[in-house]
């Protein structure tokens, strides 16, 4: 278990093209958080500096700059709990929740009914798939590039092959970070992190040059299950997108709020891991319009 990209961390293990490895990932806090911590526990012992714990690196024999490394997703096994997390002075809304908060996720095979008055559907994928870095040195692993990292992608489930360019012998794959469920956007900080089997299977282009990530994604782009009934859309506009992101936000938590009589800090923790923000428009310069979309389908009463 490592906690930052350094191409100079010797590899675990040296795979040949073709071959098929799982990794066994413990949550982003690197085992810190446990099933039975409270909000007390996390601001008393939480230490930031270990996140993200990722697993690795795997080299893969042959690779090399240059190349293309595609990383097939073959299965994620959740380990039947999570936790999501409020932390001073980050998220979307830091000035509106300035307190610790923590919530404690039990995982079925496909569901979660922790939070009251819902049923989540289970959507898990690493938040960090990445290879090592071409320049030398540490690096935290917040920050995502185009070596892949801390893309936080929700739709890098099982089944999607995900291409990533190599910087260095062996490409050096490391991942972690991973949700059992996320919304587009992790407005909070945390989708449902979870300690997690991850399953790749790695395959080489040689010598084809690439950009930046890509994926292909076999569809599906919400649990079955939500398309079944209403979306509920909160849509603002500004020139400043982020502003647009945080009133939308405050709209979906004052609905959940009303609707569910929780508390605002457990509406922005359900946010995050099952509200979706998406750019509705970028061409009336200078507004952005920002919507927020939240299913109908997770809430068990009408």
């Amino acid at each position: 278990m490592v906690h930052r990209w350094n191409h100079a961390t010797p590899p675990r293990l040296t795979v040949a093209p073709g071959d098929t490895v799982t990794f066994k990932c413990a949550d982003s806090s690197g085992w810190q958080v446990r099933p039975d911590w409270t909000a007390a526990d996390f601001k008393a012992r939480f230490d930031p500096l270990q996140v993200h714990a990722l697993t690795g690196p795997v080299a893969i024999d042959g690779a090399e700059p240059g190349d293309i490394l595609e990383i097939k997703i073959e299965a994620y096994q959740h380990h039947g709990w999570a936790w999501t997390s409020l932390i001073p002075g980050l998220g979307l809304l830091p000035e509106d929740f300035p307190e610790n908060h923590l919530f404690i996720w039990k995982l079925d095979e496909a569901h979660t009914r922790s939070f009251p008055g819902v049923t989540l559907d289970l959507h898990p994928f690493a938040g960090i798939i990445g290879v090592q870095r071409a320049e030398a040195g540490e690096f935290r692993t917040r920050a995502p590039g185009a070596f892949g990292g801390n893309l936080d992608v929700r739709h890098l489930t099982a089944g999607t092959t995900l291409h990533l360019p190599v910087f260095t012998q062996g490409a050096g794959v490391l991942t972690g970070d991973c949700h059992a469920a996320q919304g587009d956007g992790e407005v909070c900080i945390n989708g449902m992190e979870a300690p997690m089997d991850v399953t790749l299977t790695f395959n080489l282009r040689k010598q084809k040059p690439l950009a930046g990530p890509y994926a292909i994604f076999p569809g599906g782009f919400t649990p079955a299950r939500y398309a079944s009934k209403p979306w509920h859309l909160f849509i603002e506009s500004d020139e400043n997108p982020r502003e647009a992101c945080k009133r939308a936000v405050r709209r979906a938590i004052a609905f959940i709020v009303d609707r569910l009589g929780v508390t605002p800090a457990m509406a922005y923790t359900l946010c995050s891991v099952v509200l979706d923000l998406k750019v509705s428009q970028l061409v009336n310069v200078p507004t952005t319009t920002i919507t927020a979309y939240l299913p109908e389908a997770i809430f068990d009463r009408v």
